[in-house]
């Protein structure tokens, strides 16, 4: 009946007051469609760096459109920068505020808190270490309370998580880095690394241990080569694995970069769905796993065409975010469209994951 109607209506003869309806019609419906809100993108697994600050609109407009998952603080360092302030910024321009900054915090010469706190001094881990070999109690002591005044600084600055503690064995027979390592005792490593994380908890803000299984700086520095641990599955669990024990008790958990031959011979762990299944299964975690920073050598980035490619390759592994850590003067159409490369599936299993997460961590 109405189709009838309609269909008669529009076989008259156009006059002059049936093109103005027409005309009002169309108006009206040009304007509930302006009206109408604009699907939102959707919160993607990423965790990106605040390349500029003061945020300009166009800063602001391109962090709408990718909706991130959270932002990391601290690169690159900004004494102008504060995070109270930030954090309202990109609350308004998302039109959401439960994304989460973190932030890396080890201590030594990983200290991304004396950008905001000058004056502050923070001994890194073989500091605690080397307490350690003459007095494990009290060693344990001193990094617990330490976790919990770096944990209340950044709680101050509304920081959520902060990726710490290092609870990497330093490798027999390695050199580089070694003031990033609580040391070379699998025990001792364990202890600290749980006495740090739970520091930072009662402080109030998450840890995430990194970077499991260890080993990523076995020979050469990961941010400028390739890495392989030749290391049995047997070492694996009995040397490296331990310490990384306590990480099921939080909601993340940053990965390494590194070939294990003994876990997968072919692919680098961030790429290799053998290597998250042997993470999940010997730690019992079920969070969501973080693989380092993906702009590094070792993550192979020779081998990818794009960022969008390494992403998705992660992701599709077993990773469920990731930081791709685009160059600070990196084009902001160039990076949202490579974010838009992000296969649907994935973020679909991320929001899944995440719901589900949120029973046992709210704040997730």
């Amino acid at each position: 009946m109405q189709k009838d109607i309609l269909k008669n209506w529009l076989e008259k003869p156009l006059t002059l007051w049936r093109f103005l309806a027409l005309l009002l019609a169309a108006c009206a419906v040009w304007g509930v469609a302006a009206l109408w809100p604009q699907a939102h993108p959707p919160v993607r697994p990423v965790i990106l760096l605040i390349n500029h600050y003061p945020l300009t609109p166009a800063d602001k407009d391109f962090y709408k459109e990718a909706n991130p998952y959270g932002f990391l603080l601290g690169i690159p360092s900004r004494q102008d920068l504060d995070p109270r302030l930030l954090r309202r910024e990109l609350a308004s321009a998302l039109g959401r505020s439960d994304f989460l900054f973190f932030i890396d915090q080890e201590g030594g010469t990983v200290n991304r808190l004396k950008q905001f706190f000058p004056d502050m001094d923070a001994p890194g881990a073989a500091h605690f270490g080397a307490l350690a070999l003459k007095d494990k109690t009290s060693a344990q002591k001193a990094v617990y309370q330490y976790g919990k005044e770096i944990g209340a600084k950044l709680k101050e600055l509304t920081v959520d998580v902060v990726f710490a503690p290092n609870a990497e064995v330093f490798p027999q027979g390695a050199r580089l880095l070694a003031s990033r390592y609580y040391g070379s005792d699998t025990q001792i490593v364990k202890l600290l690394a749980d006495a740090y994380a739970e520091g930072l908890a009662a402080g109030g803000v998450t840890p995430c241990y990194k970077h499991a299984v260890g080993a990523s700086a076995l020979k050469e520095d990961p941010h400028l080569a390739m890495q392989q641990a030749p290391y049995t599955l047997k070492e694996i669990e009995d040397i490296f694995l331990p310490p990384f024990q306590g990480a099921s008790r939080w909601p993340f958990l940053m990965t390494a970069h590194v070939n294990y031959p003994a876990i997968d011979p072919q692919a680098v762990s961030t790429y290799s769905p053998a290597f998250y299944q042997f993470v999940r299964e010997k730690l019992h975690f079920d969070g969501l796993i973080i693989p380092d920073a993906l702009n590094m050598a070792a993550a192979e980035q020779g081998k990818f065409v794009s960022v969008s490619g390494q992403m998705n390759q992660a992701l599709g592994a077993g990773a469920d975010v990731v930081i791709p850590f685009f160059n600070i003067d990196a084009n902001p159409s160039w990076m949202l469209e490579e974010l838009r490369q992000i296969s649907p599936a994935y973020i679909k299993r991320f929001h899944k994951k995440r719901q589900e997460l949120k029973q046992k961590f709210p704040a997730v």
